[in-house]
């Protein structure tokens, strides 16, 4: 699973919560849609747990852009509306990524003129990348290592004197 993977399920969540609006993911340009919103990750990483598993985190944020008047101004009471409903969507403790159920954090993280931030952070355990189990026979990194029980041993007797 990556940091992809959970920001697709979030992005998911949030599109059944505003099917009308629009959600930038690889960028939000200089006039974009309004109200929508722009999903990224600010941080992801992982520490070791042990040789083959390791701890991933990653904090992602939604910048939120609400409808503007005639004048192009925005109204903060609806901004602080949009993000409480996006809190609320969140309420359950965790949330589906594939077939995982992972916790996840949400917080409101204050407002800017015309935009209000929500921060998502999770975190779960996982394969350690690129990690080759030298017991997994399926594997051909490692099946083509031989075995031990292929190798013969041959000792030789030393007689002293």
């Amino acid at each position: 699973m990556t940091t992809l993977d959970v920001c697709g399920a979030i992005a998911q969540r949030l599109g059944a919560l505003w099917p009308q609006r629009f959600l930038y993911r690889d960028f939000c340009p200089e006039g974009h849609e309004r109200p929508s919103g722009f999903l990224y990750v600010s941080q992801s990483g992982y520490t070791d747990v042990n040789i083959s598993m390791v701890q991933w985190t990653m904090e992602a944020r939604l910048e939120l852009f609400c409808a503007t008047d005639a004048y192009d101004i925005s109204s903060t009471e609806e901004l602080r509306k949009d993000q409480e409903a996006v809190l609320l969507a969140f309420g359950q403790p965790s949330i589906q990524v594939g077939d995982r159920w992972l916790p996840l954090t949400v917080q409101g993280d204050g407002m800017e003129m015309g935009s209000a931030f929500v921060v998502f952070r999770c975190s779960w355990t996982d394969k350690r990348p690129e990690y080759h189990d030298p017991a997994d026979p399926n594997d051909p990194v490692t099946a083509a290592i031989p075995k031990m029980e292929d190798f013969a041993l041959r000792t030789v007797e030393r007689k002293e004197g």
